[in-house]
């Protein structure tokens, strides 16, 4: 079997808000189609690390940050910290982040999961087949094809954390961001996302963060102490 090649690098990384060093002197290879878990005490920097893979840290003002992130896409290495705002756009579409506070629009659930194609220009004729795909990839239609333009608010915690994952994966990202994505969801709905999680890494890389130690260690392929 051929080894896995590496599809993040992160080389020497530094984070400051204002005058305050969060990470330091950070360096980390995350291999493609793998699950590799960020693990470390709360406030010591794991989100802020995620939100820097996909330049989201970008967003905050007090933020600053050194070091490089090397991105393997189809052949090209980018370094993401060196994109102008003009094409993080795109690389937000292959690295995605997923937040632990289920963002769910205040649309149906077909509109949600639009919400990103729409940004992309496609037409919601052609959206269809996708959004029936993803929410089969994420074990949902069956229990909501028929209320397909009723509000997404209507769903349940573990439905509506399926459909933030569901958005996510919409636009095929190459890298998922995951950050806590089973922190308001109780024992069984924790396990259908855990299970979730390890059918996606056969399509994505997958970077997590979690508090659980028991979730870590089922899901992760490696993991990082910050």
């Amino acid at each position: 079997m051929n080894s896995k090649k590496t599809i993040l690098k992160i080389e020497n990384l530094n984070l400051f808000y204002n005058s305050k060093q969060i990470l330091k002197d950070l360096n980390l290879d995350i291999i493609e189609n793998s699950i590799t878990a960020i693990s470390g005490p709360s406030g010591i920097g794991k989100s802020s690390l995620l939100l820097i893979l996909n330049q989201m840290i970008r967003e905050f003002e007090n933020a600053s940050f050194s070091g490089k992130v090397y991105f393997s896409d189809n052949e090209k290495i980018i370094d993401v910290t060196n994109l102008s705002n003009k094409e993080l756009p795109e690389l937000r579409k292959k690295i995605v982040y997923v937040s632990q506070h289920p963002d769910i629009l205040p649309f149906s659930i077909s509109e949600n999961l639009y919400f990103p194609l729409k940004l992309q220009k496609i037409k919601k004729s052609d959206a269809n087949d996708l959004i029936v795909d993803v929410l089969r990839q994420v074990h949902l239609y069956d229990e909501v094809k028929d209320r397909l333009n009723d509000s997404a608010y209507l769903l349940s915690g573990g439905q509506q954390q399926r459909l933030i994952l569901a958005r996510a994966l919409i636009l095929k990202p190459k890298v998922l961001l995951l950050d806590e994505p089973t922190a308001s969801l109780n024992e069984e709905l924790s396990l259908k996302i855990e299970n979730l999680i390890l059918e996606l890494k056969n399509d994505c890389t997958i970077v997590i963060i979690s508090h659980f130690k028991s979730q870590i260690l089922n899901l992760a392929d490696s993991i990082f102490r910050i």
